[in-house]
């Protein structure tokens, strides 16, 4: 599958947050992690082109 040239806003906004984590995953904070499964979340819904988790509901 051929990477998406064009991401979307949640896609970038992922790509941030990553950039700006420490390299190893087990040195990240509790908040780290919850901000990254967060917006991972966000930008999945947002490369499958589903409605968001609280749009759902």
């Amino acid at each position: 599958m051929a990477r998406n040239s064009n991401p979307g806003p949640e896609t970038q906004a992922l790509r941030s947050l990553v950039s700006d984590l420490p390299d190893r995953v087990a040195d990240w904070s509790p908040a780290q992690r919850a901000e990254f499964t967060a917006q991972s979340d966000r930008s999945m819904h947002e490369q499958n082109g589903a409605a968001q988790p609280d749009e759902l509901t």
